[in-house]
């Protein structure tokens, strides 16, 4: 989806202000729109956060989702539980309110703040790393680490589509509907002509489902955190299959220190690790063996 596209999209949901506001920003440009109740608006670009006059209403705030999700916000109610919705174009919407659980069914009741993350693939940002994964047709695990905003789903995202584009069976485990942003099913972003995808699945369940099921050579998956992940994701290594993830931290040494984690690297699970600048998205700055050997 383009900008204008982007725009053709989101304009009738949002008020004036904010599209005035958009009309200035050039393609790529803009990163967020958070909305809060009561509260000034802020449109979040690469490099600065621009504070509006607009001041939306909780029962605005509500209306504008409700616009957002195509008039069937209660029908995605799988959705809102986890805190967001999926839009088309593969922009996410991200929920926060009140949250109550009648009989153990978790939902959000009352909608305080908004966060629309505007989708914005970067075609050939996992360029570097493509010698890395694919050595003599042969692909090799790696840990791509780095904070929030580095730019790991975008990267892990491109890393799928040039697998996929060079005939490598890739299985992507989207747990949080952010790497495909699946829509109904169907991926809304761009992942080459042999990429599946399970959505909305845990990994617990999703790793030994792909493996039985679709025999891929390489399964992509993003945001790696405790115990049950980096078990799930040493079976799936030693069963035959690649395996590409992310997770937070700031080096590989930083990593390292988490007693799950340790584990995970001793066994040299992952062929590489690759570690994302935390000041510009999607910058590699430090490439590593299996060993923990500088490339």
């Amino acid at each position: 989806m383009n900008w204008q596209e982007t725009k053709d999209l989101l304009f009738p949901c949002l008020p004036e202000e904010i599209r005035v506001e958009m009309d200035l920003l050039m393609p790529g440009e803009l990163r967020e729109i958070r909305l809060r109740a009561d509260r000034p608006a802020q449109l979040v670009t690469c490099d600065r956060t621009a504070t509006l006059g607009w001041q939306p209403s909780q029962e605005a705030l509500e209306t504008l989702v409700e616009a957002l999700s195509g008039h069937s916000l209660y029908a995605r109610s799988d959705e809102t539980a986890q805190g967001y919705i999926t839009l088309p174009g593969g922009h996410r919407c991200g929920l926060c309110g009140r949250v109550i659980s009648p009989e153990g069914q978790r939902r959000l009741s009352r909608i305080g703040s908004v966060c629309l993350r505007i989708a914005a693939p970067w075609p050939g940002c996992a360029d570097v790393l493509l010698p890395h994964l694919l050595e003599d047709g042969v692909v090799r695990s790696m840990l791509i680490i780095g904070p929030c905003g580095s730019g790991k789903t975008t990267l892990l995202r491109d890393a799928a589509r040039q697998l996929s584009e060079s005939c490598v069976q890739v299985a992507m485990i989207d747990e949080r509907g952010e790497l495909a942003a699946c829509l109904q099913g169907v991926p809304q972003m761009d992942l080459g002509p042999s990429a599946d995808v399970l959505d909305n699945c845990p990994k617990r369940d999703a790793f030994p489902w792909l493996i039985r099921s679709l025999s891929p050579q390489a399964i992509i998956t993003d945001e790696l955190s405790g115990p049950e992940d980096f078990a799930c994701v040493s079976d799936a290594v030693f069963s035959g299959a690649a395996v590409i993830a992310s997770i937070h931290g700031v080096s590989l040494q930083d990593v390292a220190r988490r007693p799950a984690a340790a584990a995970l690297l001793s066994q040299r699970v992952f062929d590489r690790y690759a570690v994302l600048d935390s000041h510009q998205p999607g910058q590699i700055i430090a490439l590593y063996d299996k060993n923990g050997g500088p490339l």
